[in-house]
């Protein structure tokens, strides 16, 4: 497989690449033996391997407007489900609304409607990535977000924009457990379970996303919601300061560039422009399952943003993650 691009992580710095990851870390390498560019950053979006650097959330873009493109849009995902309090997964205080389909040159989140987002300050502020919780002390990434991390983790949730982040809540990573079986030159395997110092206090605007067994959830053609705070558009410096969200299906694997004999563990994604960028790694693929929402993909590499992505199919390794959040 072809993947020159790196994934969509992003540098708390600026980015210096046209090539797109899924890492969304806060520093982006530069020039590093692959097509002259190497991030170590995580951002959500499509690259694999190589993660963009961003600046972090002090220069961020505000912008939420549309491109004005004639761009399609896809029917979202139906949940009809009744709050019901902190306890259960998959279901908002706050439902989300749905009026475009993109996210690169997309439209903002409701506020609290996707209340399981968190937002990661890696290795010391130097990376930035998106992850979604599982339960109230534990957050699921990409691998590749805190692959070589010595610096601290600090995770935000129940907020909508990064520049008031401090209103939120905010706790530090104890310890992260990446898949033992990562490539960080293939790309599979992309996932991390984050363990916070304590857990979040739960509230109508933290949430934990459901999770599912399924191995054939995502199914092919399957709707899903993508939600990050990474790169708005593709000529942004810097990721978005609102949270945003679109809606995108699953595609064959040749959109990806990828082989399907993969398609156990990952799966492609994307529709017509509508994809993750830099910035968006570990962020979640959301689809319907039993009327909640269930966060069935984590943002891991791709051809660039506004292509399609490579999504690490959740459902492969519910039991690897929960022998660690049980454990």
């Amino acid at each position: 497989m072809k993947y020159p691009q790196p994934p969509y992580g992003v540098m708390v710095q600026p980015a210096a690449s046209s090539t797109k990851k899924i890492i969304i870390i806060v520093a982006v390498v530069v020039a590093i033996l692959v097509v002259g560019v190497i991030v170590v950053g995580v951002a959500l979006g499509v690259g694999l391997g190589v993660g963009l650097k961003h600046h972090s959330d002090s220069s961020s873009s505000s912008s939420s407007s549309s491109s004005g493109s004639s761009t399609s849009i896809l029917s979202a995902p139906v949940v009809t489900c009744t709050y019901g309090g902190s306890a259960t997964c998959g279901c908002s205080a706050t439902q989300p609304s749905f009026l475009s389909a993109k996210i690169i040159n997309g439209y903002t989140a409701v506020a609290n409607s996707w209340p399981w987002m968190v937002a990661l300050y890696i290795n010391d502020n130097t990376v930035f990535c998106g992850g979604f919780l599982i339960d109230y002390q534990h957050v699921l990434t990409a691998a590749h977000c805190v692959l070589g991390v010595t610096g601290s983790i600090v995770a935000y949730a129940g907020i909508q924009t990064l520049s008031t982040k401090s209103s939120g809540q905010s706790r530090t990573v104890s310890t992260f457990t990446t898949h033992p079986d990562y490539s960080s030159t293939l790309f599979t395997n992309d996932l991390a379970v984050l363990t916070l110092a304590s857990p979040f206090n739960q509230t109508t605007t933290v949430g934990q996303c459901c999770l599912t067994s399924d191995t054939s959830l995502p199914s092919s053609n399957q709707h899903g919601v993508i939600a990050g705070w990474g790169e708005p558009s593709l000529t942004a410096t810097t990721v978005s300061d609102n949270l945003m969200q679109g809606v995108i299906e699953v595609l064959d694997a040749s959109n990806c560039d990828a082989s399907s004999s993969n398609d156990n563990i990952r799966f492609c994604a994307g529709y017509n422009g509508t994809d993750a960028c830099f910035g968006d790694s570990g962020s979640p693929y959301m689809i319907s399952n039993n009327n909640l929402w269930t966060c069935a993909g984590i943002v891991s590499a791709g051809r660039g943003c506004g292509i399609a992505t490579l999504y690490t199919r959740v459902s492969y390794y519910y039991s690897w993650i929960y022998s660690i959040v049980n454990g």
